[in-house]
């Protein structure tokens, strides 16, 4: 089996403004409601098992631990810390975060969205939001951790002025 590689981004929230395109009026995004939890855990599952850069089998349980955190009422006081992107009804795409300050890795999923949905500015927009979120939560530094050599790595978590390092440990969460 091959040594995953992976790279820690940290973005500096005290002045963070992003500036992005506007996502196309039929998508929304929102926080996620309590239920919501099988439309983002389809929709995440989903969007890391149709991408060839992720060995899903390798991750799931942390992927399914990270989700059963979000959706934990009592951890979370009634709040679930994850955000969605909509089309209509269907949940296309969803980033569950930790605003835990001491977290390795407060982008718990990273933004992820449905393979027939990217390459449409739907992740900058979600990784732009659960920023923000993470500095409502009065975050000063996020972090996100991803594999090396995926387009989340190469592109997307290289926005917004961040930082990056090689991470020589797998992170609890997968994004």
């Amino acid at each position: 089996m091959k040594m995953a590689r992976w790279t820690r981004f940290s973005w500096d929230l005290r002045n963070f403004a992003p500036v992005y395109p506007a996502i196309d009026k039929r998508y929304s995004i929102r926080e996620a409601a309590p239920e919501d939890e099988k439309g983002v855990r389809t929709a995440v599952v989903t969007a890391f098992t149709l991408d060839p850069h992720w060995n899903t089998a390798q991750f799931r349980d942390r992927l399914d631990a990270a989700l059963d955190l979000v959706f934990n009422p009592k951890a979370n006081a009634g709040r679930v810390p994850c955000l969605v992107i909509t089309h209509g009804a269907r949940i296309i795409g969803a980033s569950a975060v930790s605003s835990w300050r001491e977290a390795e890795n407060h982008l718990l999923t990273g933004p992820c969205i449905l393979m027939e949905y990217r390459n449409r500015g739907l992740g900058t927009a979600l990784l732009a939001h659960s920023l923000l979120y993470l500095k409502e939560a009065e975050l000063q530094i996020a972090h996100g951790t991803t594999l090396q050599g995926t387009p989340t790595e190469r592109f997307l978590y290289r926005k917004f002025n961040s930082v990056s390092a090689p991470y020589d440990d797998a992170p609890a969460s997968v994004a």
